[in-house]
């Protein structure tokens, strides 16, 4: 197994990384971040919803297709403890391969011989029985034609010299180490890109519905900001009826800025979320389904044994509890990174309207003498 990496701890402030959400607001190329989780953790489990091991694998799934980059990683690390587990005698069946893949290396290409063609049938009929006799042999040979065939729907997304290397090698040997660089290929793909595309969709707390809601909250309030400043400015009211500009631009900025980063204030600071699509996008959202799918999960993921239900316990207390366990957030670094983002939204709208409110209140007209209506004719 890949050493787990390590990631200094960081702290969240109201008063740090307030770069980052900018960022976040207003570069839509930048994902967000959570500081101490490292794509270790959630491949070992220690995460909590929404960032789970679980979720993770619904991720892949549904959100990238590229699953079987998650199925490999796994069974790999399955594959080479039971293989160590074997005995010396067994283990001399397959030994390790005799080279490290290389780039423009035709690892199939035939080698020539001046033996004559009953040798050289004999000689693989030989090679054919010794390889039969390998352990793991079956097993071996389904992972080649799952990943590793151009016409499986999982072959996974490496390099070609590594794709003819594992095929050359996988009907000579079953020995793990052929599968070491592209497990290692795997593991940098999910660490330097899945990762950090799931840790930006999971510290949103809202869908694509909701984000139409929050530019129409822009739009509402935004557009009571002119309206406000024509009426009293053309009837020469008093300054202070402006002071209503403060909440039309709180809210209209705070709106902005929850659309830009999706994520809803008020989930934000209730720490919940709505599911994303990629987590259910394959089941329907009827009664009993859903909470089919929470229990389950997606196929090929080795989840923890979870505990079996009381039989005794209310149905509808247990509905409503895993009904609770998928909106809620679990996971403290995605609620530190959550009360942050909540302060930073708020904070900046507090400031931009603070600036509206004091600009439309300086600036105003109730002095000036109104001008005299038109004489008749």
């Amino acid at each position: 197994m890949l050493p787990q990496e390590t990631t200094p701890q960081h702290s969240y402030s109201v008063f740090k990384d307030w770069d980052k959400s900018f960022k976040r607001w207003f570069d839509s190329s930048y994902k967000a971040e959570l500081k101490n989780v490292h794509i270790d953790h959630v491949l070992n489990g220690t995460t909590c919803q929404p960032i789970s091991l679980k979720e993770f694998q619904f991720f892949l799934q549904n959100k990238e297709h590229s699953a079987e980059n998650l199925d490999f990683y796994f069974w790999y690390l399955g594959y080479k403890k039971r293989f160590d587990k074997l005995t010396d005698d067994e283990k001399a069946k397959s030994p390790p391969p005799k080279e490290r893949p290389t780039p423009g290396v035709i690892y199939n290409a035939p080698k020539t011989s001046d033996r004559d063609d009953r040798q050289v049938a004999e000689d693989v009929e030989k090679k054919e029985a010794l390889v039969s006799q390998q352990p793991f042999r079956e097993e071996i040979d389904a992972i080649a034609l799952t990943f590793f065939n151009e016409d499986s729907f999982k072959e996974l997304n490496v390099d070609s010299y590594l794709s003819r290397y594992v095929t050359y090698y996988s009907q000579q040997t079953t020995h793990p180490d052929i599968f070491e660089e592209v497990h290692q290929h795997i593991y940098n793909i999910l660490k330097t890109s899945s990762f950090p595309s799931f840790c930006h969709q999971a510290t949103k707390n809202i869908r694509y519905t909701f984000w139409v809601i929050e530019w129409a909250g822009v739009i509402f309030n935004f557009l009571h900001i002119p309206v406000i400043l024509y009426y009293t400015y053309s009837h020469h009211m008093s300054r202070w009826y402006r002071l209503s500009l403060f909440w039309f631009s709180f809210f209209g900025s705070t709106s902005i800025l929850s659309g830009r980063a999706g994520f809803c204030t008020i989930r934000g600071f209730a720490n919940f979320r709505q599911v994303p699509l990629y987590e259910f996008s394959e089941y329907k959202v009827e009664r009993g389904s859903v909470e089919k799918f929470i229990k389950n999960g997606p196929m090929g993921l080795p989840l923890q044994q979870q505990q079996q239900p009381n039989p005794e316990q209310d149905v509808d207390k247990k509905k409503k509890q895993k009904k609770k366990s998928l909106t809620e957030i679990l996971d403290p670094e995605v609620l530190k990174y959550g009360r942050q983002m909540w302060w930073h939204i708020v904070i900046a709208g507090i400031v931009f309207s603070t600036l509206v409110t004091i600009l439309g209140v300086a600036i105003t007209n109730e002095y000036d003498v109104p001008p005299e209506p038109p004489m008749p004719a």
